[in-house]
């Protein structure tokens, strides 16, 4: 083998530990960066998750006392009701 061919096969293989090592660089460096944007991105879903869990639960009490209204309300109008059509008449009439 003569010192060209050599130097072409070292040149080579240096050239490709080259760009191996910069493609190793890279992709840690890649990864790197979007393991950080997953952490910031998860702070912001738990701040938004735990905001919307507040707004769903004060929601859920406003339901509730509406409902608790309404059901007493409408209790009202159906004792109104029947005081209006007055006692129901009986099926069977005594002699």
């Amino acid at each position: 083998m003569s010192t060209d061919t050599l130097a072409l096969i070292g040149s080579g293989l240096g050239g490709l530990l080259t760009l191996g090592v910069a493609m190793f660089a890279g992709f840690a460096w890649v990864i790197r960066r979007i393991d950080t944007v997953e952490q910031k991105l998860d702070k912001k879903i738990e701040t938004v998750e735990q905001k919307l869990d507040a707004r769903i639960d004060a929601v859920e009490r406003n339901l509730s006392d509406f409902r608790t209204t309404v059901e007493h309300e409408f209790t009202e109008v159906k004792v109104a009701i029947a005081r209006i059509e007055g006692p129901r008449p009986r099926l069977i009439v005594g002699r």
